[in-house]
């Protein structure tokens, strides 16, 4: 009798966190702690895209039962078609920074990729830290010193390692900001590549002897041998039949320039932008099969985690926009490599003892040039002349400053006033932004494409626009990195410079695919509602650990496999 109440008590506790009505205190203990955590996360990753491009994807399981890529986490996994951000922008530094902290820009710190800093004066990137040097270049000052110093709370990965359990964590992408904000503060290693020696890379924030490892030197050493010049050659027939036949909208860029508008796109494979061919995918997943064999990942007697970004799915479809015949046929490409890390997953550790997660950093929006030529309502805002403007205006209101600009900074559509401007001329921040503020609304050129403009005092007395706005602007916004004035731009506008960009809150940059395979999991397509802040805890549940300190998400508990 007493067993049975308490049981009861158990099971209302378990509701109370979460969880289906009728998963029994029972069922939840007899849920699989798994050896191996495995996070995919595809940058720029439209929630379209599988759908897109889903008949060309290898099939979920091969003839010898091996797995397929997208498909087998998307038919053998749960899959959520729109997991949601819910974020005001979207990019690679929030995005990457929420994925596995389970927690909004406002907790985590990473608003945008690159803020102004009050303090020190200067713009800060998000991960750049001068007391953390890079280890494997040969001039290591040469480069800006990277670490996780500017992200707050904790991820997965650290709640492991606070629980006391002698898991590995390992991240590894392209890019630096992806695999440091995928990792957290006590990441075993996280490794990238730099562009510019094409040679993977760490900092002595996590080797504190200055020496990559051995494996690791490895993986550079095979870069070093490959041939003089890439080739990507066309591809033959229509494809899907649903991207460009002409890349007529391509902006002119660094990597158009290196590689061609058009195919056949060829690179020298010693060139910064040949990470964007489809062989930077091949190097990554090479990284990660690696660092799995190697280390030996999910063969302790606790879960490890290993995290990838496929970095160069963003810089392609900025370059040629997610509507491009380049942009598809790199999916295929990172489908077949995601197949062939499940193989080794499968081979070294066991599917069935591992948890492999699939999902986006953010979005993207098409080229605004080819909406607006299909009769959208698209375009770009110039932000260059937007700061001249508001430079101007503010010269004429409070007259000239000897010490600079009365407007420091601006990156994304994030205004930052100089604090040296108005401490020497005794203004009030509030009524220097109030001002500014009403000029860009009413007096401003150039601001079709602005929807709302938004000032910290608006945040701060919580005078917002309302709806989804609001809430994102909540779940965004920090009062020491974020803009003192913001413009939310309409749908379908965005800032002068690439083929495509994102930076918005809209379906197209909050929504990503989110697929989650393992067999703690019940396959199948969700409808439900589900946020990339969901991720965090759900691993935390199958994991045996508490969820990450800012987290806010729930725990999947329609996806759960009690039987």
């Amino acid at each position: 009798m007493i067993f049975r109440s308490v049981l009861r008590v158990l099971t209302f506790m378990a509701c109370l966190a979460g969880l289906a009505p009728t998963t029994s205190w029972a069922q939840m203990a007899r849920l699989q702690k798994p050896k191996l955590i495995v996070t995919l996360v595809v940058d720029q990753f439209r929630a379209d895209q599988i759908a897109r491009f889903q008949k060309r994807f290898v099939p979920p399981l091969g003839p010898q039962g091996e797995p397929g890529g997208f498909r087998y986490l998307t038919e053998y996994g749960a899959y959520y078609p729109f997991a949601e951000f819910d974020l005001l922008q979207n990019m690679t530094c929030p995005g990457h920074a929420t994925i596995l902290s389970g927690a909004y820009a406002y907790q985590h710190g990473i608003p945008v990729n690159i803020w102004y800093d009050a303090r020190t004066q200067k713009s800060q990137y998000c991960v750049e830290d001068s007391d953390s040097p890079l280890v494997g270049l040969a001039d290591a000052n040469s480069k800006r010193g990277i670490s996780p110093k500017h992200f707050r709370g904790t991820t997965l990965g650290d709640e492991l390692k606070n629980s006391g359990y002698p898991s590995r964590v390992i991240t590894i992408a392209l890019k630096d900001r992806a695999a440091v904000l995928l990792g957290g503060k006590r990441a075993d290693l996280a490794v990238w590549l730099d562009k510019e020696s094409q040679t993977w890379v760490s900092s002595r924030f996590y080797l504190p002897n200055g020496k990559l490892p051995d494996w690791v030197q490895s993986l550079n050493a095979s870069l070093q041998t490959r041939g003089e010049t890439l080739t990507w050659n066309a591809p033959k027939g229509l494809g899907s039949g649903t991207s460009w036949t002409s890349n007529q909208h391509v902006v002119a860029s660094k990597t158009t320039e290196a590689m061609g508008r058009d195919f056949p796109h060829q690179v020298s494979s010693h060139n910064a932008q040949s990470s964007n061919f489809p062989e930077g995918t091949v190097w990554t997943v090479n990284a990660a099969i690696q660092a799995l064999q190697t280390l030996k990942l999910g063969q302790g007697p606790e879960p490890d985690l290993l995290a990838v970004s496929f970095s160069n799915h963003d810089g392609l479809s900025h370059s040629f926009g997610p509507n491009s015949r380049e942009l598809e046929e790199l999916m295929l490409v990172e489908d077949r490599e995601i197949a062939r890390l499940l193989a080794a997953i499968k081979k070294a550790v066991g599917l069935d003892q591992s948890i492999i997660v699939l999902t986006g950093d953010h979005g993207g929006m098409p080229n605004p040039e080819w909406l607006r030529s299909e009769k959208m309502d698209a375009g770009r805002v110039d932000e260059a002349s937007l700061l001249q403007q508001g430079e101007a205006f503010l010269r004429k209101t409070f007259g000239e400053w000897k010490g600079g600009s009365w407007i420091a900074y601006v990156s994304n559509f994030n205004f930052y006033l100089n604090p040296e401007a108005l401490k020497q001329n005794k203004l009030s921040r509030d009524d220097v932004l109030n001002r500014l503020s009403r000029f860009y609304r009413e007096e401003a050129t150039g601001i079709d494409g602005v929807a709302h403009v938004v000032s910290a005092p608006d945040v701060r007395m919580g005078t917002l626009p309302a709806g989804l706005f609001r809430q994102q602007i909540e779940h965004t916004y920090n009062h020491d990195r974020s803009g003192d004035i913001l413009l939310i731009l309409k749908p379908n506008y965005v800032m002068k410079g690439s083929t495509a960009e994102h930076l918005s809150g809209y379906s197209y940059d909050r929504m990503v695919p989110l697929a989650m395979a393992g067999p703690q999991i019940k396959p199948g397509v969700y409808g439900q509602k589900a946020a990339v802040i969901d991720i965090a805890p759900t691993l935390a549940f199958f994991a045996g650990t508490i969820p990450p300190s800012g987290s806010e998400g729930r725990v999947l508990h329609e996806i759960l496999r009690t039987r």
